[in-house]
């Protein structure tokens, strides 16, 4: 089976989390930008906006990995990197793709084009 006609149902669990935090960051990004944005950027509300634009970082990294590429572990690697930095469920979110991402090794080397060839 070739990554790139990989239906959501045959994608690895830490992918299809991937994503799934993906929509939610940007949908969270665009709600607390929004927000910043209304009140026009003044004091508190820069905070809003910088906020809003780490959640749209991650939500654009979070989906660039779920690309079947070696790029798409990078984006993917970046994406939780950032999510770090959202103390609580950033973290949260990070240590559960780690742990399902670490259990399902094989399939996300093939689904990502990471398998060892013989030479």
């Amino acid at each position: 089976m070739s990554a790139a006609g990989a239906t959501e149902a045959t994608k690895p669990a830490a992918v299809r989390l991937l994503r799934g935090a993906a929509v939610t960051a940007l949908v969270a990004g665009t709600i607390a930008f929004g927000i910043g944005a209304i009140l026009r950027f003044d004091e508190l509300a820069k905070i809003w906006g910088v906020v809003g634009g780490l959640l749209l970082a991650i939500a654009a990294t979070a989906y660039a990995g779920a690309r079947p590429s070696r790029a798409g572990v990078l984006w993917g690697m970046v994406a939780c990197l950032l999510m770090l930095f959202v103390v609580g469920p950033g973290t949260l979110a990070t240590v559960i793709i780690a742990i399902v991402a670490s259990q399902s090794w094989p399939q996300l080397r093939r689904y990502y084009g990471l398998e060892r060839r013989d030479a």
